[in-house]
């Protein structure tokens, strides 16, 4: 498994069945500081809950929608709900990451892990309504927190990496559906981190 824990600015880690580049520095740090206080503070967070096999659990983590429309995680992202306007300074990140990358954006779903026993684990952004090879933009803000992603069919294509506070993450191309990806809880304690994943959704 190879590591990544660099400072040059942007890499990419991967380039084949799907790609993936990452920003190590990607905000004035007075903007990020602002952006990461002002979501903590004014956001709706909630509690989400997901059936597996007939079991509700709640996922270990906050979660809160921002952008032209919101999504349910329990109705596996398909069922549409309402999300909270996109801030100044929201607007100015999205402008920037849509100017780094060519991409389009109009929904961000933001999450909170509070501490080391907040986590994700592997799956894929790959839901229907997000079409064909669908685009993510994973910005970091707060503690870091390592993120794996292993090849569905290939084990040893394997890599983690250790995103910062300020860091940008793209995933493009067919990455979703050859690869999954995790952020792992932790044996360590962590402080808060805010990860912004902005997608880009049809309004209809």
């Amino acid at each position: 498994m190879q590591l990544f824990n660099f400072e040059s600015d942007p890499i990419t880690l991967v380039d084949h069945d799907g790609r993936v580049i990452y920003w190590a520095h990607f905000l004035d740090e007075h903007i990020a500081s602002a952006l990461f206080d002002e979501l903590l503070l004014n956001s709706q967070w909630q509690v989400e809950e997901i059936s597996v096999y007939g079991k509700r659990y709640q996922q270990p983590r906050l979660t809160c929608w921002y952008g032209e429309f919101g999504m349910r995680a329990d109705g596996g992202y398909q069922e549409r709900t309402s999300a909270q306007p996109l801030t100044d300074n929201l607007l100015l990140l999205k402008d920037k990451i849509e100017a780094q990358t060519g991409y389009r954006f109009n929904c961000v779903l933001a999450n909170l892990y509070r501490d080391e026993h907040d986590g994700v684990g592997y799956h894929a952004d790959d839901e229907a309504i997000l079409g064909v090879n669908p685009v993510i933009a994973s910005y970091s803000l707060g503690e870091t927190r390592r993120f794996l992603i292993k090849h569905n069919q290939n084990s040893v294509s394997t890599l983690k990496v250790d995103l910062r506070n300020n860091s940008l993450l793209l995933m493009d191309g067919c990455l979703q559906e050859n690869w999954k990806h995790t952020i792992p809880k932790s044996k360590r304690p962590m402080n808060k981190r805010i990860n912004l994943t902005f997608r880009l959704m049809p309004a209809d």
